[in-house]
This record gives structure tokens, C-alpha cells and sequence, in this order.
């Protein structure tokens, strides 16, 4: 027999080398790339890199023959690959019935990448043999890196002990908040269990030890979505791994002691239940700990998920089929705030996401791609399930580990927002490759390759993650100078913040993070630099862009009113009062436009509307003027 050349084992290794690049850059470069000069210092840095990562990687895995010949196309036929490829469609598609089409692009981008890492895991991960153990050690080390990321934060900030919930705040594990960190870490956790399993050596201490700082670190940081997402998790897990004990080669004391846990766990968890909001010592701090929490005193307990649910409710029920577009669930909510919605204790103008990827799909893309979406859930856990029946006891545990990872998942998605984070996205995607791949194994949809000319594939592919690259750019370049301009809006430096606006400026994306159109800055500070008209034009550009924002349907509808214009500011004014019905300030722009219209029958009525108790004196000046008019002219005017 002829051994193989030089050559050909070193051109082995290099490709060997690819999929452990692609878990390096995903799982675990991904997590410390950040931009502090960035409003939000995790979201577009990470989308840009990502996109430039995978736009190198496409022609040099598909036009390079020693690769593209390796790579079996017939696992792109699975169900969880085809319904992640039907979802990135029809959220394209719903930019159609978009009020602002640019809010969309970084949803369909994010998930461009996301379906690209899980249709890449799914091709170059078997360029691997040993891509298995590869997966849970990259896991494991960004495990690692998230783990050393939030100690850090919590020793710096907080110091030792067991800081407050407020105090933690402050630990994002730089990422956007406490809770996003939280919910990654819950997705981290199976796979720090499992590797205490599925490694040898130091990888199995090292998998315990940062299953323990895990675990730590999600108690610590207070996320009650996350207990949640560990708590089910780890029950489903349990229970799984009972009923397919033959699959999993566990022994009967093994099964015992999973079967003793399960029961010791539902004994905890209702013995806490009982024990919440008693008088006693540990009642009252279970009660403050998990229900009536210090930092959301007067707040709802839920922090508000419950009313932001029966909004978005509202709002499909206005669009089941079409969804008002991706990335226009902010711009459109307003439209269905009413006065029986009490935000008095919540910042009711702040909300990005209803607080559940489901809701937050359907509010969007529809029933369409509601069904999409959740058929990448169904189509994962039924391969789960295929694996658990027919794989080797290897394969069943790993699968097993992907179930927990997946439940966690799946339960933080439904209380929180993951689904809106580049980094839980490319975690979620290597999981379902992960998922496909081994189902793939062991019972196939199909063995026929899928046709994947690289001449064909490459060009449209390559087009959509260099226009991902080119959005990133242009949106995180606005993202910097718009920190230098709300900056220098806060130092009264109205120059410097017009400066900043314009060049914030892009036709990629005209609204902030928070959803704030870049035009409205740039009008304030005209605003506040005397200039009226180019302040009112800025405004109205604004308005097309967010006609729900608050801040610039009032300043619009002021610059409007000091115009004279009081039959364009009334309306603004109204609008903005009956979608922010805990905001006093448009109520009381409203009546005092319509009394410097001479309305005053009108005035009183809106001023009636606002309880006694909240009406401060100008308000009470101007209801007194507005009734001493209405006695000389009773018709109202």
C-alpha cells in the first residue's frame, strides 16, 4: 500500500485547521470583541467581525477544490438547516410592510450570520474527525472567558460577598445587561456538565471547575430568567436521561441518584414556594430575592413583561399575517398603548423587545415566520430525540448535552431577548449544527449531495456578507459619533452636537439603539442654536422615521405651535398624549395649544383628564384661564 505524500497529510492538517478556526472566532474571539466608544459596545463590533470572518471564509472554503470536495452538501437538506434558511427569508421579506425599513437591518444581518455559522458548522465541522471533543472544548473555553469576563466586573464593581441585584446591574459580562450575560451563561453550563463526561485529562478539571464559577456566577448576578432557564433545563435533562438510560450506558445507581436529585429539586423548588413572603427571616428574604425585588420597588414584579405581552398581543392581532416588519417592534408599539396601561413605574418610551423571541417574531414577521422560527426548535428537538433512540452511547451524550443546552435556551428566550444578541445567535447556531450533524449520522434525510457549485454559491453569498460588513461599518461609525453628540448635548455644546449628528448621518440606518431617529438630534440642537426652520425640517425627518418617539412628536409639535401652526401641532400633540398615557408633559403641551388656539372647551377636557393630584400649578393656572373663557364664551372658542 502506498502511503500518502507530504502533501497530501499536510494539505489534511490545513483543512483540519478550518473548523477550529470557525468554533475559535464564534465561540470565543466573538466574546471579547468590543467597541467602549460604541453606544452599545457588543452588538455592531461583534456583527462586524463576524461578517468580515465568515466573508473570507465562504470563497476559501467553496472555491478551493481540496475543501469543496471534502464537504457533504447532503446534510444542508436537514429540516432544522432548511427552516433556519426559510426564517432569514421572510424576515426579508417582512421589510416590505416596514414603517422603516433601516430598523430592520441589523435583525436580518445578525441572522444572515447566524445562518451562516450554522450552515458552515454543518459542512466544515466533519472536516474534523475529532470535531465532537473540538465543539465541547471551544465551549468550555468560552465557558472560560465569559466566566473570567463577569468575576472581573463583579469583584471591580461590587466587590466580595453577595452584592444587591441593583448592585449587579452593572455586570454585563461586556455584553448590553446583567440579564443577556446571565442567560449565555445558562446556555454554557450544559456544556461545562457535559464535558466533565465527554473530555479526559485536564479538559474534564477544567469543565468541572468552570461548571462551578458557571453556576456561581448565575446565582451571583440575581437573573431570575436564568434560574428559570437552569431549573427546567436541568429537569428535562434529568428526566431524559432516566428514560433513556440503555441509549446513555447509565447505571442503575447513576439512574438512582438522577431520579433522587429530580425529586430532591421539585422539593426545593416548592418548598421555597411555600416558604416565599411568610414572616419569617429566610421567607422575607426569598421574597425579596425572587418576587418583590428592591430594585424594581413600585414597579410591577414581573418587570413589566405581562403588559408588554398584552401590547404586542394587540399588535399582532392588527398583523397576523404580514407582522409590521423586522426590526420595527419599537417604531410601532406606541400605536397600541392605552390608557388602561399603567407605566407609571416603567419607562414606557424605552422598550427595544417584548421581553419573549416568540411574541417579538410574530409581532414582526408574522405567522409566517412564526412558524419558520419555531420549526428550527422542533426540527432540533426531534433530531435530539432520533439520537437519543439510534446513536452510540457517545453520540446519545452529547446529544443529551445539547438537549440542556437547547431547553435553556428556549426557556430564557420566552421571559428575555436573546434572539437580539450576535453572540447568543452564533452559540444558538453551533448548536444546531451540532444537532443536525449528529442527527445527520444517524438517520439521514438524505445522502444525495445538494448542488453547491462555488461559482454559483459564492457571488450572491459573498454580496450579502460584504453589504453585512459595509451595514456594520456605516452603523457602528454612528453609533460613536452619537455618543459624541448626546455627550455634548448633556455639556450644553450645541455646535459640537450638530457637528456629530450630521456626520452620524447614514441612508443604512436612521434610528439609534434606543430607537431614537439620528435627524432628532440634529434638530435639538438647531433647536437650541435659534435656527427654527432647519430644526423644524430635521424634525420632520424625524417623524418619518419614528412617528411614535415621543420626544420628537412633542418638539416637532412645539416648533409647530411656536409657528403659529396650530392645526398641525394639536394633532402631534394629541397623538403623543394617547400613546404615552403616563407622560403628563404632552397632555399639558396639548391643553396649552389649544388654549393659545383659542379652544378652551377642548383645553378643559384634557386637562380634566389628568387626576388632581398630578396637576401642578401652571396646570391648574391654565384650566382656571381656560373656564374664565369658556364663562365669557360658552361656545368654547
Amino acid at each position: 500500500m502506498t502511503s500518502p505524500s507530504p502533501f497530501a497529510t499536510a494539505a489534511t492538517r490545513w483543512i483540519a485547521i478550518i473548523p477550529v478556526a470557525l468554533l475559535a472566532v464564534v465561540l470565543v474571539g466573538l466574546n471579547v470583541v468590543i467597541d467602549p466608544s460604541s453606544y452599545d459596545v457588543s452588538q455592531l463590533p461583534r456583527l462586524l467581525v463576524l461578517s468580515a470572518f465568515l466573508l473570507v471564509l465562504t470563497p476559501l472554503v467553496l472555491l478551493v477544490p481540496a475543501v469543496a470536495s471534502r464537504l457533504d452538501t447532503s446534510v444542508l437538506r436537514e429540516p432544522v438547516v432548511v427552516a433556519s434558511a426559510v426564517s432569514l427569508l421572510i424576515s426579508v421579506a417582512s421589510l416590505t410592510f416596514a414603517t422603516n425599513m433601516s430598523a430592520g437591518w441589523t435583525d436580518i444581518f445578525r441572522t444572515l450570520a447566524a445562518v451562516s455559522v450554522l450552515g458552515g458548522g454543518c459542512l466544515l465541522l466533519p472536516l474534523d474527525r475529532g470535531w465532537r471533543q473540538r465543539v465541547v472544548e471551544a465551549l468550555v473555553l468560552a465557558a472560560v472567558v465569559a466566566v473570567a469576563l463577569g468575576a472581573s466586573e463583579t469583584l471591580t464593581r461590587c466587590g466580595p460577598g453577595f452584592p444587591s441585584r441593583r448592585a449587579m446591574e452593572v455586570v454585563t459580562g461586556r455584553m448590553a445587561n446583567v440579564n443577556l450575560y446571565a442567560g449565555l451563561l445558562a446556555m454554557l453550563l450544559p456544556w461545562c456538565l457535559g464535558g466533565t463526561a465527554l473530555l479526559a485529562g485536564g479538559w474534564r478539571w477544567l469543565s468541572a471547575a468552570t461548571a462551578v464559577g458557571t453556576l456561581a456566577l448565575i446565582v451571583l448576578v440575581q437573573s431570575r430568567a436564568a434560574w428559570l432557564a437552569v431549573l427546567v433545563s436541568a429537569a428535562v435533562t434529568g428526566a431524559a436521561a432516566v428514560a433513556c438510560h440503555d441509549r446513555l450506558a447509565l447505571s442503575r445507581s447513576l439512574r438512582r441518584s438522577l431520579a433522587a436529585a429530580f425529586l430532591g429539586g421539585a422539593a426545593t423548588v416548592l418548598g421555597i414556594a411555600s416558604l416565599t413572603g411568610t414572616d419569617t427571616p429566610l421567607g422575607h428574604l426569598l421574597e425579596t430575592t425572587l418576587v418583590t425585588r428592591p430594585h424594581q420597588a413600585g414597579g410591577p414584579t414581573d418587570g413589566g413583561r405581562t403588559m408588554i405581552w398584552g401590547v404586542t398581543a394587540r399588535m399582532i392581532a392588527d398583523h397576523p399575517l404580514t407582522g409590521v416588519g423586522a426590526g420595527n417592534f419599537t417604531i410601532r408599539l406606541h400605536d397600541y398603548y392605552d390608557g388602561n396601561l399603567d407605566f407609571s413605574n416603567l419607562s414606557s418610551d424605552n422598550w427595544i423587545q417584548p421581553h419573549n423571541d416568540f411574541l417579538w417574531v410574530f409581532a414582526e414577521k408574522g405567522l409566517p415566520g412564526l412558524v419558520a422560527f419555531t420549526a428550527i426548535f422542533v426540527a432540533a428537538l426531534l433530531a435530539v430525540r432520533d439520537v437519543l433512540r439510534c446513536g452510540s452511547v457517545r453520540e446519545a451524550r452529547l446529544a443529551l448535552v445539547c438537549l440542556m443546552a437547547l431547553v435553556a435556551y428556549l426557556v430564557f428566550s420566552c421571559v428575555d431577548f436573546p434572539l437580539d444578541r450576535v453572540t447568543h445567535q452564533v452559540h444558538l447556531a453551533v448548536l444546531l449544527a451540532v444537532i443536525t450533524l449528529e442527527k445527520h449520522a444517524v438517520r439521514p434525510v438524505s445522502t444525495r449531495p445538494v448542488p453547491l457549485p462555488g461559482w454559483l454559491v459564492v457571488p450572491p453569498t459573498v454580496a450579502a456578507l460584504a453589504l453585512g460588513v459595509t451595514y456594520a461599518t456605516a452603523a457602528l461609525d454612528q453609533e460613536r459619533q452619537v455618543m459624541i453628540a448626546r455627550r455634548a448635548g448633556h455639556a450644553g455644546d450645541w455646535k459640537t452636537m450638530r457637528t456629530a449628528a450630521r456626520a452620524a448621518a447614514t441612508p443604512w440606518k436612521s434610528l439609534d439603539p434606543l430607537a431614537t431617529p439620528i435627524a432628532f438630534l440634529e434638530g435639538m440642537a438647531d433647536m437650541r442654536l435659534g435656527h427654527r426652520d432647519q430644526a423644524t425640517a430635521c424634525l420632520e425627518r424625524a417623524f418619518t422615521a419614528n412617528p411614535n418617539r415621543m420626544y420628537v412628536v412633542n418638539n416637532l409639535a412645539a416648533l409647530y405651535a411656536e409657528a403659529g401652526r396650530f392645526d398641525d401641532a394639536i394633532p402631534l400633540f394629541a397623538a403623543a398624549a394617547d400613546r404615552y398615557p403616563d407622560r403628563l408633559e404632552p397632555r399639558h403641551n396639548l391643553a396649552g395649544c389649544l388654549v393659545d388656539a383659542g379652544r378652551f372647551a377642548e383645553a378643559v377636557a384634557v386637562i380634566e383628564t389628568v387626576p388632581e393630584e398630578y396637576r401642578t400649578d401652571p396646570l391648574k393656572e391654565m384650566l382656571a384661564f381656560a373656564r374664565e373663557k369658556l364663562a365669557v364664551s360658552p361656545d368654547g372658542r
